[in-house]
């Protein structure tokens, strides 16, 4: 535990030195593509949601009338408050999966810009020339998609666990909160070092087993991005600007420890 909460605290504060090293080398163009993926995102978002929501509530409102009746539901003061509370909830509802998956669609959008900044970084840090293989490059893509949609899986499961503890007064209720936001920063943390494992020649299996053994990090780096996604209105557009911070602090702490272990090894 205490090993946990060491890598944690790194993981938290390898942010400024992704910074600095983003400054030094000249890469914070890379900045640039976020904000373009912002306007995809938001034309995407806006569009799903309207959709998505309006659907829910036709069905949703179909049903009650088929459970009550028409004659009650026909008009009139209780229809009308049935319908908004349906639309409002059809909104929140859909709102709430979109702060769950958006940092993935981030992720799995983002993936071939990941895969080429990711190589850049480890290339600068380590001194190695990494030469650009395209076939390499899409299934470096490829996995990333499919990390991505094992860990959505995988969170989405104990997601709902979580949620049932919530019914549970007090202590369910500290356990949901908390539980939720240690989990999705994992999985998120996960995703970003997962590129750097890929590089290295990890399997997925490989992959598991070494983030497992670095959770704290994990953690501590997926904590800044799911934060910046809880903050109203901007939060996306915020996050997915943090991105190219969160893959460029994954990928110099597993070189980091590659290194380290490599040291190791040698002595």
């Amino acid at each position: 535990m205490k090993n946990y909460f060491t890598q944690f605290i790194k993981g938290i504060f390898s942010y400024k030195e992704a910074m600095v090293f983003l400054f030094n080398n000249k890469l914070l163009y890379f900045l640039i593509f976020p904000i373009l993926f912002n306007f995809f995102l938001s034309s995407l978002v806006f569009y799903f949601l309207e959709m998505g929501s309006d659907y829910l509530h036709d069905r949703l409102l179909f049903l009650i009338n088929s459970m009550l009746g028409t004659v009650v539901l026909n008009g009139g003061v209780i229809s009308k408050v049935i319908s908004i509370s349906l639309w409002i909830f059809s909104k929140i509802f859909f709102l709430f999966l979109f702060l769950i998956f958006s940092g993935y669609i981030t992720i799995i959008i983002l993936s071939p810009i990941f895969t080429f900044l990711s190589e850049k970084i480890a290339s600068i840090k380590t001194g190695h020339n990494y030469s650009f293989k395209l076939l390499q490059f899409f299934k470096d893509v490829f996995r990333a998609g499919v990390i991505a949609i094992r860990n959505i899986f995988i969170q989405f499961i104990l997601m709902l666990l979580f949620l049932l503890l919530g019914f549970v007064p007090l202590i369910g209720w500290t356990i949901s909160i908390f539980g939720n936001a240690i989990v999705t920063s994992y999985f998120y943390g996960f995703s970003f070092m997962d590129f750097s494992n890929e590089r290295n020649k990890r399997s997925i299996k490989e992959s598991v087993n070494f983030i497992r053994k670095n959770g704290g990090i994990a953690i501590g780096i997926g904590l800044m991005f799911y934060c910046c996604l809880l903050i109203p209105l901007v939060g996306s557009f915020l996050a997915s600007l943090l991105s190219i911070i969160s893959l460029t602090a994954a990928t110099l702490s597993v070189e980091e420890m590659n290194i380290n272990s490599t040291d190791l090894q040698s002595s």
